[in-house]
């Protein structure tokens, strides 16, 4: 639940915040779960409307000059994890440098990113959250982009040419 939310807020503190709010959530809620699904599956879904909640009240707090001062004007999948041969091996090191990559976007650019393009919200959502327009969203998602495949570009060539 820590990674799932550290992915998509800016600090670990935050992260913790909304994994203790998840679980508070889940637990005075523990009577409606109906198996209908796994308790993690349950679990996660909480997390992710206690991270939502988050963002809201961060730019509300922050307003939107904090995001227009940004300059503008939320995990990998697929990773095949089969043990015992390289595959593992590189997966691992593939999924640390997409998240270390993620990690060093601006806050807004990252949420932005992980909330369109990994959690699959709507755009307008998305525009709602961060209180920014729809041509401030695309522009932010666009320019995250740009910065992950520079980012991966180089860590790829530091592990084809490797140490020194």
């Amino acid at each position: 639940m820590f990674a799932f939310a550290r992915l998509r807020l800016p600090s670990a503190d935050l992260a913790e915040e909304a994994v203790q709010r998840a679980l508070v959530g889940a637990w005075r809620s523990r009577d409606s779960f109906e198996g209908r699904s796994s308790e993690q599956t349950w679990l996660i879904g909480i997390l992710r409307y206690k991270v939502l909640d988050l963002l809201r009240e961060r730019a509300r707090r922050a307003g939107h000059h904090a995001i227009e001062q940004w300059g503008g004007g939320d995990e990998p999948a697929g990773i095949d994890r089969q043990a015992g041969d390289h595959t593992t091996c590189d997966a691992d090191a593939t999924r640390r440098a997409i998240e270390d990559a993620l990690q060093t976007l601006p806050e807004p650019m990252r949420t932005a990113l992980v909330l369109r393009e990994i959690d699959g919200l709507p755009g307008k959502n998305v525009c709602e959250i961060l209180d920014v327009s729809e041509t401030n969203l695309w522009t932010m998602i666009h320019r995250a982009k740009s910065r992950l495949r520079e980012l991966l570009s180089d860590h790829a060539s530091r592990e084809r040419d490797g140490p020194g």
